[in-house]
């Protein structure tokens, strides 16, 4: 998986590219993403856009689930912008969406 971060203004965006799963590479995203929500300054949205990402497993979503954690606790909000059909299924069906912030 890779990613492209970046600040405008208030907006802290990730262009995800890739699958969303766990190992390694995973953690150390789960850590950037973090690191970057808690030191980007005055930030109010989070907006993370999953265009070009296919499959997302339960350590991917865990992962979501703690940027928007981070993301509230610089008192931002998040939001996944344009997940896929599959994905987004998931999220309704797990009450999540509306957790996440789906648009």
């Amino acid at each position: 998986m890779n990613s492209k971060i970046t600040k405008e203004g208030g907006l802290l965006r990730v262009d995800l590219d890739g699958d969303l799963t766990g190992g390694a590479e995973a953690m150390k995203f789960a850590k950037l993403i973090r690191e970057e929500i808690t030191s980007a300054g005055a930030i109010s949205n989070v907006v993370i856009n999953m265009h070009s990402v296919g499959f997302v497993d339960s350590s991917g979503l865990g992962m979501l689930l703690g940027a928007r954690e981070a993301a509230h606790s610089v008192g931002a909000m998040l939001a996944i912008e344009e997940p896929s059909p599959q994905f987004r299924n998931l999220l309704e069906l797990t009450k999540l969406a509306s957790v996440l912030g789906v648009r």
